[in-house]
């Protein structure tokens, strides 16, 4: 009796904790999108964009002239001297720019690796936002079937406490004994615990919703219901060929892949570039002017003013194999980026093909498991009735009544695991997901 009062207790307080608080409901897609907001990962990811379009634009700026300016003054004393002046003051200054006329086109490729990484950056960010979407969809979808699974129990348990407090009345009346009364006592605190374990499981699931929203841990949540139907669980999948070829031309990391191979192509340009001279351009002009000259500060400024324009040409004849060693290095780079490519389109259809065959495997229990849960149901109403009438103990009432539960959590299963799936392959597809 104790440890029945303690699984009352138990399932109440859990119960409380659920309902405590104002309750906000969220719709499958409302979560995707606030997720996909407070995202630390898909936040840093943006972050990250922004710094390679600072990169892009300083790669770009290269192609400008450097100009500077500097200006220099001295001061000197000398107390002891006979001869000229004690105190001497000058100061110059100069104005330079400086171009690079040529480099062997390494400003070229600097700029489309660039613009390149700016465009990696921004699919990963996509690839970031569609693994979101599946976690989402993925609780999503776990929540609903603990939320089905509590559903169940509780009918259950309300049937449970209806033949108990029968059978109380008619062992009063002394028409049941001890041991009959006994066994439905003890199939009703087991079921008060399955519920007490069904509605952890459902707030733990909400709970790891709640996290991955980056909710407080004080907002309490639920989430929208959508009825599905045998149609919608039994809907007839995409070829997989054709998910696949979808996969292939939509997933973003498959593009990354791909744009990683042209990324190691260019890498491979700008290392033989440094096989090239560089040519650069300097001019600049300057004047300056001292004191204890004839002329005023401004004469001197133009007598002393001074005009220069050079040309330079660098060739590097031998570097320690720095060249070579580059350039092998950018093709085995390439080669090392062709096969994470073919790794990926691997990945990606053991991906596609182990969704297909589960959700295939998925329908097929679903139909077998409304079956087994009709034939289930059909045989504990008769064996119920049965009971009633005295016709059949308490134990295969209690069995029957298992044995429905079990097919019910069967179709549930089922159910979800076909939705889920069905989902994911229309995500790999590069389609909207159509739970609302």
């Amino acid at each position: 009796m104790y440890l029945k009062k303690g699984l009352l207790l138990a399932c109440a307080l859990s119960f409380s904790t659920l309902s405590f608080g104002e309750t906000e409901t969220w719709s499958l897609q409302q979560c995707i999108d606030y997720a996909l907001q407070q995202n630390i990962s898909v936040q840093k990811g943006r972050l990250v964009l922004e710094q390679n379009r600072i990169s892009t634009d300083q790669a770009k700026g290269q192609w400008a002239p450097s100009a500077s300016f500097s200006t220099s003054h001295s001061l000197s004393n000398r107390p002891f001297t006979e001869v000229g002046y004690a105190n001497n003051y000058s100061g110059n200054y100069n104005l330079g720019v400086s171009w690079t006329v040529f480099n062997g086109f390494r400003r070229k490729y600097n700029i489309e690796q660039q613009e390149l990484q700016e465009t990696i950056q921004e699919t990963s960010l996509k690839s970031t936002e569609e693994d979101i979407k599946i976690s989402v969809l993925s609780n999503y979808l776990q929540i609903l079937y603990a939320k089905e699974s509590v559903r169940i129990r509780k009918n259950s348990l309300q049937t449970s406490e209806e033949q108990l407090n029968r059978y109380k009345q008619l062992y009063e009346a002394g028409s049941v004994s001890m041991i009959d009364l006994s066994q439905i006592e003890s199939q009703h605190v087991a079921e008060t615990y399955q519920l007490t374990v069904a509605e952890n499981q459902l707030a733990n699931d909400l709970l790891q919703l709640k996290q991955l929203l980056r909710l407080d841990l004080d907002q309490d949540i639920d989430i929208v219901t959508p009825e599905f139907t045998a149609d919608q669980v039994m809907e007839v999948l995409a070829n997989k060929d054709s998910v696949y070829a979808a996969a292939l031309a939509s997933r973003p990391e498959i593009a990354m892949a791909e744009m990683n191979e042209t990324m190691a192509d260019l890498q491979i340009k700008s290392a033989k570039s440094g096989y090239y001279p560089s040519v650069n351009l300097n001019a600049g002009v300057g004047t300056g002017h001292r004191n204890h000259v004839d002329l005023s500060g401004g004469d001197q400024l133009k007598e002393n003013f001074n005009e220069s324009v050079g040309l330079s040409l660098n060739y590097t004849i031998a570097d320690n194999r720095e060249r070579k060693s580059a350039v092998g290095k950018a093709k085995l780079n390439k080669n090392i980026a062709v096969l994470e490519t073919e790794n990926l389109k691997d990945e990606l259809k053991k991906t596609i093909e182990s969704a297909y065959l589960d959700a295939q495997a998925a329908q097929v229990n679903f139909i077998a498991a409304q079956s087994n849960e009709q034939a289930a149901t059909s045989a504990y109403e008769l064996t119920k009735e049965k009971f009633s009438l005295g016709m059949k103990s308490p134990f295969e009432m209690l069995s029957e009544k298992n044995t429905l539960l079990n097919a019910q959590q069967q179709t549930l299963q089922a159910k979800y695991s076909a939705i889920l799936n069905k989902e994911v392959l229309r995500v790999y597809q590069g389609l909207p997901i159509q739970i609302e």
